[in-house]
C-alpha cells in the first residue's frame, strides 16, 4: 500500500510565511516542514494557498530590505543610493537614462512561391501568392 500523499495543515501556512519572511530559501522551508524538497515542489504546485503563503513572506522580506537599504542610502551610505538609484529608477553608469517602451514588431512572411508563381509575378499578372497547406 503506497505512503499517503503529505498535505500542509493549517498551521503550515504561517510558518511558510515566518519563514519566506526571514529569507530562507524553499528547500530549507521544506526540511522545516519535514518533508523533502520534491514533495514541497509538489505541493507548492497543487496548492495555491501555500504559493501565496510563500510569496507573502518573499514580499515581506522585500520591503523589509528595501526599508532598510533606504535608511542606509538617507543616512548617507553612497553605494546603498547607487543601488537604490541602478535598480529602481534605471540609472546606468555612462549612459543616459531614457524610458523607452520597447516596442517589439514580428513580421510574418509569406513561403515561398514556386516556379509557376513565381513566373505570374515576374510577368505581372495577377499577383500569385503561395498556397496555405492545411497543417
Amino acid at each position: 500500500m503506497p505512503r499517503p500523499k503529505k498535505t500542509l495543515r493549517e498551521k503550515d501556512y504561517p510558518l511558510i510565511t515566518e519563514l519566506s519572511a526571514r529569507g530562507l530559501r524553499e528547500v530549507d522551508i521544506a526540511r522545516a516542514m519535514g518533508m523533502s524538497f520534491c514533495t514541497w515542489k509538489r505541493i507548492k504546485d497543487e496548492n495555491e494557498r501555500a504559493l501565496n503563503a510563500l510569496e507573502e513572506g518573499r514580499g515581506i522580506e522585500h520591503q523589509a530590505l528595501v526599508g532598510a537599504l533606504y535608511e542606509q542610502a538617507m543616512k548617507g551610505n553612497a553605494i546603498a543610493a547607487m543601488f537604490l538609484l541602478k535598480t529602481r529608477h534605471g540609472y546606468r553608469e555612462g549612459f543616459t537614462v531614457e524610458h523607452t517602451s520597447n516596442v517589439r514588431v514580428t513580421f510574418d512572411l509569406p513561403g515561398a512561391l514556386s516556379a509557376t508563381q513565381y513566373e505570374k509575378v515576374i510577368e505581372h499578372d495577377t499577383p500569385a501568392l503561395p498556397e496555405k497547406d492545411d497543417e
